[in-house]
């Protein structure tokens, strides 16, 4: 894989992080604690602590072409629910710099698959 495909996937995925502090800013442990009605502080603490074997597992799959196109794939589905999700009283990336955390990203994926595909 060339050097300017694999910047471009890491990018890909550090829009993706980034958008994840940001989920944690904008509190939306409290959607995903809705079957769990866990108290707020420790939804937000389980929410957090979560990342780390998430974002451990996204790191360790980086070399992985397979990864990288369902990763592409994961970005394009998870945008188009955030717009679905976009009226939803416990969503609120309701801001220019949210959007752009989850829109941005689905641009370098559509690019990145493109080429790993042809």
């Amino acid at each position: 894989m060339s050097d300017w495909l694999a910047l471009l996937f890491l990018s890909n995925l550090v829009w993706i992080m980034v958008h994840e502090l940001d989920a944690i800013y904008q509190g939306e442990w409290r959607f995903f604690n809705i079957p769990f009605q866990l108290e707020d502080d420790l939804a937000y603490r389980v929410f957090t602590i979560l990342h780390v074997p998430l974002f451990i597992m996204l790191i360790w799959a980086i070399p992985s072409q397979a990864f990288q196109i369902g990763f592409d794939i994961f970005v394009i589905g998870h945008a188009m629910v955030h717009w679905l999700l976009r009226n939803h009283p416990l969503i609120t990336f309701n801001n220019w710099f949210s959007r752009l955390l989850i829109f941005a990203p689905v641009v370098t994926s559509i690019i990145h698959l493109i080429f790993m595909i042809r």
